[in-house]
């Protein structure tokens, strides 16, 4: 009898996929959904990353926990999602059973596995989920993964979806629309490899290429932010501590017009914090959430969002700051940069303090400053934000300091004075 060698080499590696499957998924099967590109900033990033976990779950799929950098997350970035990011809220909604999920170091040891040790690369397909076909952002977003997973006769997909905020306005159930472009009988269909009257292979891995505004899982859960990296929360406590007590404003200038509104905001913002002073009976200090280059003019001086040009800053928004910082001590943030000394002599003597934010990786990633100027001005007793279209722009992260801020007032926190107020012509 002809003993036939690679059916004996196909079972073994099958036995063995086996055994790796149930070592990283507890399952004979591993499926994991892979957010390789997730549009929008970190506020906003993690809402889609939210919703991505509790849908993942719905299709009986592991989320991969994205890499971050620079403010945004997806498979690729630079850093692992720990370092924005505690796993409390993973924790928690994992063990409610909303869902199962995957570092991405282990799942780069399981595909690493499954190429020894089972002979195959996982199978993967890229999917795109967006909100207007003339909408581009991801098409330019390399997929770090392309040698590594099995993209054969699976051709990239695209699903479009309007993405109106009002549930009202949207046609059938999101959740159930996604669950099917994402479900396994759409996937199957675009198969276009031979089976010989057989189902495909399973799709171990679905590359998600994701541009959403708004969510659609419909549990409360989902709404909960994640929780950041226990580093970020003590620095800030630590910036809080040294400030006690304080005004936290944000004021974002990007794009915001008219520009001529800006000095008489600053105008307004000064009085409205020397409204407060006369309230709390002492001069407080000023702890400043901008987009403005937190260097002011110096040499090295850039606006603090990648979307903001410097060639977009106008006399008028710098005579609004200046405004501010003669009448009012402000502190702001910097994240300190090996061999490029904060110009201190380029800087106001007075009125205008500098924090220096250790970058704690390379290459350092200045949005940390984002997460940290957030979780100070939790902590402030008193929040002002510019008046969106007049005075600032609306923004997820000025909802998100408000939402913090008011549930811990509401809770009884006699450490917040005023949650949230705006400064407006």
């Amino acid at each position: 009898m002809e003993v036939d060698h690679d059916l004996i080499k196909q079972r073994e590696h099958e036995v063995m996929r086996r055994q790796i499957d149930q070592k990283y998924c507890g399952r004979d099967h591993c499926r994991f959904m892979l957010p390789i590109a997730i549009t929008e900033q970190e506020s906003k990033a993690q809402e889609h990353f939210r919703q991505l976990a509790f849908l993942s779950g719905k299709l009986g799929r592991t989320i991969v926990l994205p890499n971050v950098h620079s403010s945004h997350l997806g498979a690729c970035r630079h850093f692992p999602f720990s370092f924005y990011y505690s796993d409390e809220w993973l924790e928690k909604n994992k063990n409610r059973g909303y869902f199962n999920y995957i570092t991405m170091e282990d799942f780069r040891e399981w595909i690493k596995e499954r190429r020894e040790y089972a002979g195959t690369a996982p199978t993967s397909q890229e999917v795109v989920v967006d909100i207007n076909p003339d909408f581009h952002f991801l098409d330019k977003t390399d997929n770090c993964f392309k040698d590594l997973l099995d993209y054969t006769d699976r051709p990239r997909s695209r699903f479009t979806l309007e993405d109106p905020e009002m549930f009202s306005k949207r046609i059938g159930n999101y959740t159930e629309r996604l669950l099917g472009f994402l479900g396994d009988a759409a996937r199957n269909r675009e198969f276009i490899g031979h089976v010989d009257g057989n189902a495909p292979p399973p799709l171990d891995v679905i590359s998600l290429f994701y541009d959403r505004r708004f969510g659609y899982i419909e549990e409360h859960a989902v709404e909960i932010p994640l929780t950041y990296n226990d580093r970020w929360i003590q620095l800030a406590d630590q910036i809080a501590h040294q400030l006690s007590p304080f005004v936290a404003i944000h004021w974002r200038m990007e794009r915001l017009e008219p520009v001529d509104n800006m000095v008489p905001c600053a105008e307004s913002l000064v009085t409205k914090v020397k409204a407060i002073e006369a309230q709390h009976d002492q001069p407080l200090k000023i702890f400043l959430l901008t987009d403005y280059p937190h260097l002011l003019r110096s040499s090295i001086a850039v606006p603090e969002s990648m979307s903001f040009k410097l060639n977009e800053l106008k006399q008028q928004h710098h005579d609004a700051v200046q405004h501010v910082y003669e009448r009012l001590d402000v502190t702001v943030t910097t994240l300190q940069k090996e061999n490029v000394p904060i110009p201190y002599d380029e800087l106001p003597a007075e009125h205008w303090n500098i924090i220096p934010v250790p970058p704690y990786a390379k290459p350092s990633d200045s949005s940390v400053l984002g997460i940290v100027d957030k979780l100070v001005a939790m902590r402030a007793q008193y929040f002002l934000a510019g008046k969106p279209t007049v005075c600032g722009k609306s923004s997820s992260f000025t909802k998100r300091i408000t939402v913090e801020r008011t549930q811990a007032h509401e809770a009884g926190d006699a450490n917040i004075i005023l949650p949230m107020d705006i400064f407006s012509l």
